[in-house]
């Protein structure tokens, strides 16, 4: 949208006109934001989820993509839509930019013609949207992992603008290239851009706006709230007997609720154990059994998404809609992993994409937009508590609908590195080491030897993960305030949980992914006063997989059932808890099962066995007893079982198999028969470099990996490591 220099202005060579300014701005912002817009737009359409532009997200939408695959891209208007509105709302803020540009440099500029403010106004629009846009896709690369204020970082920064700048300055001087016909025509593009996304804009829809409405189906039934601090160990709450750590929100949830003492979870994972939480199905049935780029889990009914059609126990089915799904995460959980299939709803942190509404195309298409990306990131710099708060603004607005919501906090996850108001509850003041912040760096120059961390800096890691852990209990608190504003806290059921525990040091290990028991015990506490009994502790052992069985009979609906294709991958593993909690039963299986890419494990009564799954999968146990020594230290199926008894040895110190080989033997056929029973064998898995980085650590029962990376991946999930942001 080029203006045409005519009449005396252009004659004389000057235009002092402050209206000329404003007009020049006007145009370069069209300009500028029709370039940007249409761009990123286009390459945000490259890696756009195929589902993104289904017009019904529910069960038979997910049936008809399961039997006939999803539609290529969608439907067209909706993607002409998308992009043409990208460009509009650039454009608008282009044009707010540079017209106030053009306010504070006015008396400069009007010693231009108009065609020279707008030139000049182009460049700078376009050089800032380029070095925006370097600065932003070269962060991987660029001092990953430094703090934006740090120096390099700073004079990056710096070296990216000049080179936008320059760049931005090129563009116009482009103009005389384009053959007169385009030049023509980019004024009417532009303005059908901007007709067509606004009238996108106004036709998207209403989202998720009337679903979870209460009816007569839902009228008397509960809300569900799942608060999963990731990385939570059990043994650092006061309602499971730590009287030092402050968690009072947690424990005031405890006393009015049930407690389950001994409850695990199905892998020491993030993904693969939010899969067994959501589903109620063991790892190798729901398939989600690694963690890597570009990999989802495949199609499972979760709790939300069992919502939509789910029948009461009168008789009564539900119907798509009757419940509303919000989900908020911090860390490496994402939308692309399959697991949020069913909520309506999702906020991703750690990814930078605000509350998306899966049932708005443009609500998820500009998610991945650069300018939202940038405002959330930026956003979440000033605020550490950006997923509470952003549930909290959610409930304000929502609280009085019938919803089910998952809410995902990550303080307790590394990197270890709470506020100050809750890094001075724990930490030594006289500490003068070098530990200020535990990274997951940090653990690879421990576990290298690069790094000997004296008791000091042990007790300070320690007091840093502490202070992670009443900062999450404060955020709970936040979303709790909120419902108990809104008056439905009653009619809500709330749940406090984990996907694996942290370690602390203990047998020289730190964070997570090995099977003790610091990493396979959690926390479970439920309250619903309307439901379950107040201040219950449940001593028997239960596993994740229970939760979303215990959450169906507790509002009154049937046991989740799964239309799965595969009449295998169908079955959901775990039961209803509300027996043990009524003392009807005393267990609720015979054994627990964990597992990861290396290792399984057992518990049955007061002993658990941990094996290698090479001797799972080839049943060689008279094999591995007959091995020499030396294949002993060379051949993995060799390895002896690692046998323990936890009741009396809960730190896992005196190893037993030597004593007990015959009770070792009947664990380890009882895990040999669970295992056989798995859609997805032991010989599927793919290990991978970071399977191998710890061998070494034998002793460490699994600890360096177990999530099937592919090789070609590892080096993005080490980077993720390096900057704290990843790992699961």
């Amino acid at each position: 949208m080029s203006p045409s220099e005519s009449g005396p202005a252009a004659a004389s060579g000057a235009a002092p006109g402050l209206a000329t300014t404003v007009r020049a701005a006007v145009n370069a912002g069209a300009f500028v934001g029709f370039v940007a817009g249409l761009f990123d737009g286009l390459v945000r359409l490259q890696g756009i989820d195929s589902s993104l532009f289904l017009t019904r997200w529910n069960a038979e939408g997910l049936r008809s993509a399961l039997t006939h695959g999803a539609p290529h891209m969608g439907d067209l208007p909706g993607l002409f839509g998308c992009v043409a509105a990208a460009i509009l709302l650039y454009a608008a803020f282009a044009i707010a930019c540079l017209g106030l540009v053009g306010l504070v440099m006015h008396k400069w500029l009007a010693r231009r013609t108009l065609t020279g403010r707008y030139t000049w106004l182009v460049g700078l629009g376009m050089g800032g949207w380029i070095a925006l846009e370097i600065f932003w896709w070269t962060r991987p690369v660029v001092f990953p992992g430094l703090s934006s204020t740090d120096p390099r970082r700073l004079a990056a920064a710096l070296g990216i603008g000049v080179v936008g700048l320059w760049l931005g300055s090129r563009v116009p001087r482009l103009r005389p290239r384009v053959p007169r016909g385009w030049r023509l025509a980019t004024p009417l593009l532009i303005l059908a851009a901007f007709l067509v996304g606004g009238i996108y804009l106004i036709v998207d829809g209403r989202g998720s706006s009337d679903r979870g409405r209460k009816n007569e189906r839902t009228r008397d039934l509960p809300n569900v709230l799942i608060f999963v601090v990731d990385a939570l160990r059990q043994d650092v709450l006061g309602c499971y007997g730590n009287e030092e750590i402050e968690t009072p929100v947690i424990d005031r949830l405890a006393d009015e609720g049930v407690v389950f003492d001994n409850a695990f979870v199905q892998a020491p994972f993030t993904w693969t154990s939010f899969g067994s939480l959501l589903t109620g199905k063991y790892p190798r049935r729901h398939g989600l059994v690694k963690m890597a780029p570009g990999y989802s889990m495949r199609p499972n009914v979760t709790l939300p998404f069992y919502l939509q059609g789910a029948t009461r126990k009168d008789g009564v089915q539900l119907r798509e809609g009757d419940y509303v799904g919000a989900a908020f995460m911090t860390g490496t959980l994402s939308h692309g992993s399959g697991l949020l299939r069913g909520f309506d709803l999702y906020f991703e942190a750690l990814v930078g994409h605000e509350l998306v509404d899966v049932h708005s195309r443009w609500s998820r298409f500009r998610s991945g937009l650069l300018p939202w990306l940038v405002k959330n990131k930026l956003t979440q710099r000033f605020d550490n508590g950006i997923v509470a708060s952003t549930a909290v603004s959610w409930l304000e607005e929502n609280a009085k609908r019938r919803f089910v919501s998952m809410v995902h906090y990550y303080s307790t996850h590394t990197p270890y590195d709470p506020p100050d108001a809750f890094r001075d509850k724990y930490t030594d003041p006289d500490y003068d080491g070098p530990v200020s912040a535990f990274y997951a760096e940090s653990r690879y120059l421990i576990e290298s030897g690069d790094y000997d961390p004296s008791a000091a800096d042990i007790r300070q890691i320690q007091a840093l993960y502490y202070g992670g852990v009443s900062q999450a209990d404060a955020m709970i608190g936040q979303v709790i305030d909120e419902l108990e504003a809104q008056g439905v806290l009653s009619d809500t059921i709330v749940v406090v949980t984990s996907d694996h525990g942290e370690s602390l040091g203990e047998h020289g290990l730190w964070e997570h992914n090995n099977m003790y028991q610091d990493n396979l015990r959690i926390p479970l506490v439920i309250r619903w006063p309307r439901g379950l009994p107040q201040g219950e502790h449940v001593e028997a052992r239960v596993d994740s997989i229970d939760l979303v069985p215990t959450l169906c009979e507790l509002m009154g609906l049937e046991p989740p059932v799964d239309q799965a294709i595969e009449a295998e991958r169908a079955i959901v593993d775990g039961v209803s808890l509300l027996p043990l909690v009524r003392r009807e039963v005393e267990r609720a299986r015979p054994f627990s099962f964990a597992e990861n890419n290396r290792f399984r494990s057992i518990q049955g009564g007061d002993w658990k066995l941990i094996v290698r799954k090479e001797l799972v999968e080839d049943g060689g146990w008279e094999r591995m007893l007959s091995a020499t020594p030396e294949q002993r230290k060379t051949e993995r199926w060799a390895a002896h079982p690692r046998l323990f008894r936890v009741d009396e040895d809960p730190l896992e110190l005196d190893e037993s198999f030597e004593r007990e080989p015959e009770r070792a033997r009947e664990l380890y056929d009882a895990l040999k028969a669970w295992s056989d029973t798995m859609p997805i064998g032991d010989h599927m898995l793919r290990e991978s470099a970071r399977d191998f980085e710890a061998e070494e650590l034998w002793h460490g029962l699994g600890y360096g990996g177990g999530v099937g990376v592919d090789e070609d991946e590892e080096e993005d999930e080490k980077d993720k490591k390096r900057r704290g942001t990843g790992g699961g």
